[in-house]
């Protein structure tokens, strides 16, 4: 709008009053405009700080959530979470502090103190008019003789003097509103916008700094839905297997009959009756009794039943056990302790024989701790074998704990290892076991974003150890990892080495420049061919360290070998009874089924030479037993030929667990996994048995089995698997 020209204030045309009328109006509009931005200010900024408080209650939630928490990754996560929401919540603050004293109160205060006084104004502006209006008739009604002419005419000279002064002060206030709202009122929207502006970036940067972490998250994520699902589906057979179960098969009397020996189990659990005495007649109350650690612990299901009902425990040290028909009811037995005697009643006299079995064994190892519990030969049934090799696998790793720990340290204790392989922090517990390395929890972190191609992550702690992997990182190491991927660094990329204080980001790059580029490995002065082979030839040797060079420098670690019959590093370790050097390789994406030209794949190989420690880490990284060579013969049909027992054991039991998991129909539960790993344990007592001693020629049994035909015998008299008669 344009500025009113003061000059008029004089002349007082209509046009001019038009103008003046004009700039009112907009004024007008321009209170109400400024009224509603005020109140709608004033309403974003409540909401905006009741919402800010909702924010920090989540982010406390996340922050208590992640105390919670045993992954690591996820606590830290969850508390970075946490303390950004916080930290934006704290811009959302000053914002809104901002927003009141730059944008709200200087808006209000132009309402009071410019707008509200030119409203007095103008009613003094319009009284004046009116008075000249009045002055101007009264002298213009005035007769020439009047003696009162002159006094008319000065009261109109004094009134129009006034009001002309009163118009131009009248104008020129509204000349300058016009002016403010040009000026001030666009300085306030733009210290506005500048605020919101700066409340969004501050919050953009906080939230930016949350992205690795939120990959890191995604990637772990992931791999825990995938693992769920393969519980779900394991979870699915389960129940599919016991949907097809008969009633009979839940009648605890149905076997009574069919009564043997139970195998020693120091770890047993279930529901028995236990008697209580009352003053006025015996009760007999259910609960669930564990054997674990040389210890009898009884619970009761009910959780609201009274101290005296509560949980129990029994020292199997000062306990003993026997049998009992003393009482009114079957399949009773007694714990004598030096408090009381406890009366027991089983479902059957089978349970009740290996609970009396079990809390003896548990006895005598409470006793003598140094002595290894004896357990008895499987039985000729195979259901019964699985579920004591299973018992076996459990206290075999129990007794291999100790060992683990042991090795643990050995590892740290490895050159350079006492310190993280990127940053150097003191004390890293993560270990990147493809590569040999030990890192710190941060940069773990990153480590596990790469993927499991470039990076597999475990905890040095937490997490149990087989002994080829722990033989693998101490061959290797932090000092022989860092003196091939950080052989070169440029001198320009040295200010970028990372430390402990290092921000995430910086840690990022620095990673990926290292080990997904590995822009710090020495290039290779040889050819590929001749690289590939000097890689092969360092997997004959037993070489890791070169190994893990060549590697870097861009090996391909399925090269077949013209000059060894097309064998893989694979197949010559596997050849070799190398089970350091195979584990060394199948951290990498590494084909197991992998041909040479023959035909053999590293399975044909593992159970030529009767190896069952690599025929059973082959199957778990699921190598195909399938697979016929040029001659048309499966590993299985090699190690029959061969007459090696265990070798062909370790394929029947794989065979029969891969056609009993995919049978639903099959109604019993076998515990072949634990029977397999009990099995790999045992070969570990003797690994260079080469052929059977069996007095029946195993090359005439069935390369096929079925539930119903094959059965496992002792293992000292080397009878493996025939069909029944």
């Amino acid at each position: 709008m344009t500025v009113l020209d003061i000059r008029g204030c004089l002349d007082d045309s209509p046009t001019f009053r038009k103008r003046v009328q004009a700039h009112e109006e907009s004024i007008q509009n321009f209170e109400q405009i400024l009224k509603t931005l005020i109140k709608l200010t004033r309403s974003q900024v409540e909401l905006s700080a009741a919402y800010s408080q909702q924010q920090k209650e989540l982010a406390e939630t996340f922050l208590s959530f992640a105390q919670a928490q045993d992954d690591p990754i996820v606590a830290q996560a969850l508390e970075k979470f946490g303390k950004s929401v916080v930290e934006v919540e704290k811009s959302r603050s000053m914002f809104n502090t901002h927003v009141t004293d730059m944008f709200i109160m200087p808006l209000d205060l132009f309402v009071k103190e410019t707008i509200t006084p030119i409203k007095e104004l103008k009613k003094k502006f319009e009284k004046s008019s009116d008075d000249v209006d009045s002055a101007l008739s009264r002298y213009m009604s005035k007769k020439p003789k009047d003696p009162t002419l002159q006094e008319s005419a000065k009261e109109l000279a004094d009134t129009r003097k006034t009001f002309h002064k009163v118009y131009m002060e009248y104008v020129s206030k509204l000349n300058d509103i016009e002016a403010k709202k040009k000026i001030d009122y666009m300085e306030n929207v733009l210290a506005y916008m500048y605020t919101e502006s700066a409340f969004h970036h501050q919050s953009y940067e906080i939230l930016k700094d949350l992205e690795p972490y939120m990959r890191d998250l995604t990637g772990l994520l992931y791999d825990t839905r995938q693992r769920y699902s393969e519980e779900v589906d394991v979870d699915l057979q389960y129940q599919k297997t016991h949907e097809m179960s008969t009633a009979d098969q839940y009648n605890p009397m149905q076997n009574a009959a069919d009564i043997e020996k139970p195998a020693a189990i120091t770890n047993k659990s279930g529901y028995l009756f236990e008697r209580k005495n009352g003053r006025v007649y015996q009760s007999w109350s259910r609960k669930y009794y564990s054997i674990s650690n040389g210890e009898l612990t009884s619970i009761s299901r009910n959780p609201k039943t009274k101290d005296e009902d509560g949980t129990q425990t029994y020292n199997l040290r000062v306990c003993s056990v026997k049998y009992s028909d003393s009482y009114d009811r079957r399949f009773c037995f007694e714990v004598i302790s030096p408090n009381r005697v406890l009366v027991l009643q089983a479902e059957n006299e089978n349970d009740m024989n290996e609970w009396i079995q079990s809390i003896r064994t548990a006895s005598q190892l409470a006793l003598n701790s140094d002595e290894k519990p004896r357990y008895s030969h499987p039985s000729p049934n195979l259901r019964k074998m699985a579920i004591e090799s299973a018992s076996v696998a459990k206290t075999v790793e129990r007794q291999g704990d100790e060992s683990n720990k042991e090795a643990v340290k050995k590892i740290r204790l490895v050159p350079g290892n006492d310190k993280c392989a990127d940053c150097k922090e003191d004390s890293p517990e993560w270990a990147c076991t493809n590569l040999g390395i030990i890192v710190c929890i941060e940069c773990s972190g990153i480590h596990r974003s790469l993927g499991v191609h470039v990076s597999k992550v475990r905890s040095v702690v937490l997490d149990n150890w087989e002994s080829e992997t722990i033989e693998v990182m101490l061959q290797l190491g932090n000092e022989v990892g860092n003196s091939i991927y950080e052989e070169s660094v440029p001198a320009h990329l040295e200010e970028f080495r990372i430390d402990p204080s290092s921000h995430r980001n910086d840690r990022d790059l620095w990673i990926i420049e290292k080990y997904v580029k590995r822009s710090f490995v020495s290039p290779a002065e040889v050819d590929q061919v001749t690289l590939d082979k000097n890689f092969w030839n360092s997997i004959a040797e037993n070489d890791l360290q070169h190994a893990l060079r060549y590697l870097a420098q861009g090996a391909n670690v399925d090269y077949r070998n013209t000059e060894e019959g097309l064998k893989t590093a694979l197949h010559k370790a596997v050849d070799n009874n190398n089970e350091v050097a195979v584990e060394f390789l199948l951290q990498r994406p590494s084909d197991v089924d992998e041909k040479d030209e023959r035909g053999w794949t590293a399975l044909h190989y593992a159970a030529a030479n009767n190896n069952v420690r690599l025929v059973l880490t082959l199957l778990k990284r699921h190598a195909k037993a399938d697979i016929a060579d040029n001659s048309n013969m499966t590993p299985l049909d090699i190690a029959v030929e061969k007459q090696f027992v265990q070798a062909v054991t370790a394929l029947r039991l794989f065979a029969f667990d891969k056609q009993h998991n995919a049978s639903p129909s099959s109604s019993l539960d076998f515990g072949f996994r634990e029977a397999m790993s009990a099995f790999k344990h045992t070969c570990n007592e003797r690994p260079n048995i080469t052929s059977s001693h069996s007095a029946v020629d195993i090359s005439h049994t069935k390369p096929m089995v079925s539930k119903s035909d094959v059965v496992l015998l002792d293992d000292q008299n080397s009878e493996l698997l025939h069909p029944d008669k």
